[in-house]
């Protein structure tokens, strides 16, 4: 009757044995499951704080581009303002510098 005792035994060893062997997978999993959770969360955190920055620079970056914008549109109407002057005024400076050149350059040689 002795090995029948032990052969229970042993059965219920083996058991045991399996059952804590389950439970140390178990607690291996959700530990390392615990652990994939935080650093999941760590990093959404940090996208999300990027993702937050970045909304920043585009406004910042908006603000700017609609500055430039008006300056832009600014310099083009002094442009088209310059553009439709009478060009007559230039060309009779022109010609009154050239006939100042001239008479230089005449007084000059009749001293010589």
């Amino acid at each position: 009757m002795e090995r029948p005792d032990r052969n229970e035994k042993d059965d219920t060893q083996k058991a045991k044995l399996i059952f804590l062997s389950i439970a140390a997978v178990v607690t291996i999993l959700l530990i390392w499951s615990f652990y994939t959770a935080n650093k999941a969360k760590v990093e959404r955190d940090k996208a999300i704080q990027e993702v937050e920055q970045l909304k920043q620079d585009n406004t910042k970056l908006e603000q700017i581009l609609k500055e430039q914008n008006l300056i832009n549109d600014d310099l083009k109407k002094k442009v088209q303002i310059c553009e439709s002057r009478p060009k007559a005024k230039p060309a009779a400076k022109k010609a009154a510098a050239q006939n100042k050149t001239t008479k230089k350059t005449t007084k000059t040689k009749k001293h010589k």
